[in-house]
């Protein structure tokens, strides 16, 4: 277990669904968001958004399909499979509408939820999300999935470090680098090998599909993120009815983590103006 544990009096400890979700609830009034981590990470990832927001929010993190402490799946997983997976989770808690944020899969994950659940999504937050990547930069990440599936090792870690934390020197976040170091060499090769599989594949099925997503919806991406990038956003924003694109200077895939007094001032205006 890594030292990324939320120490927070208004957080209850993990629990579990009966589907065998791992979650945890902070805060007690207010709207209900819920937050979606990336590939390689976990529910803990979302500290800095947990500590700002539950102090006027319902906030809901959780581990999904085969990271942190939620099992993979029986079978290969499928989108459908992260999408139900959230929707057990929502029921088993009684849910009947919350604000959906998302990091890089879990951006996809939440517009995947939002376009079969609309009716339960107040407002959308995709967060360093890929659209309609190039044939090439898809056919790296499958490659890296089969041999991650095939070896059970997640290589290349520094490689992924270092495009996550772009240009980020500043001594006072090497902690937080090391530990996000930290959880990805944690993590199951199996639940990251499917999830990243699934990860190079997904981006694509949104494609004619963004003009039903009839949710207010932000894309928010940093200037310096090489593979999640502005284009994308803005394009995604464009496909959308109600959507809309902002870029961060200077932050790159990790932004969130690494700079949340940007990022957590944009969410809540965005939340404040759609409640």
């Amino acid at each position: 277990m890594s030292d990324l544990r939320i120490n927070n009096s208004k957080q209850s400890s993990g629990l579990f669904t009966e589907n065998n979700t791992h979650y945890f609830i902070s805060g007690s009034e207010g709207p209900c968001l819920i937050f979606i981590h990336g590939v390689g990470l976990c529910s803990e990832i979302w500290e800095p958004q947990v500590e700002y927001f539950s102090k006027h929010y319902k906030v809901i993190t959780y581990d999904f399909l085969g990271h942190g402490l939620t099992p993979p799946a029986r079978k290969s997983p499928t989108m459908e499979d992260y999408v139900e997976q959230l929707n057990d989770l929502v029921s088993s808690l009684g849910i009947s509408s919350f604000s959906l944020i998302g990091h890089s899969m879990g951006a996809i994950i939440s517009i995947a939820y939002s376009l079969k659940y609309e009716d339960k999504i107040n407002s959308l937050i995709p967060l360093n999300i890929v659209y309609k990547r190039s044939n090439d930069a898809r056919d790296q990440v499958l490659d890296r999935a089969n041999k991650i599936l095939q070896t059970r090792k997640i290589g290349n870690i520094e490689q992924t470090m270092s495009r996550w934390f772009e240009n980020i020197r500043e001594p006072d976040q090497t902690e937080k680098i090391n530990k996000v170091r930290q959880l990805l060499l944690s993590t199951s090769p199996k639940g990251y090998g499917h999830a990243y599989k699934l990860f190079a594949m997904s981006d694509s099925i949104f494609e004619n599909l963004l003009d039903n997503l009839n949710v207010p919806v932000l894309y928010l991406t940093g200037s310096d993120d090489p593979n999640s990038n502005s284009k994308m956003s803005h394009e995604m924003a464009k496909e959308s009815p109600k959507g809309l694109s902002k870029i961060i200077d200077n932050e790159a895939h990790m932004m969130a983590y690494i700079a949340p007094a940007k990022v957590n001032r944009i969410i809540k205006d965005f939340l404040q103006q759609n409640e």
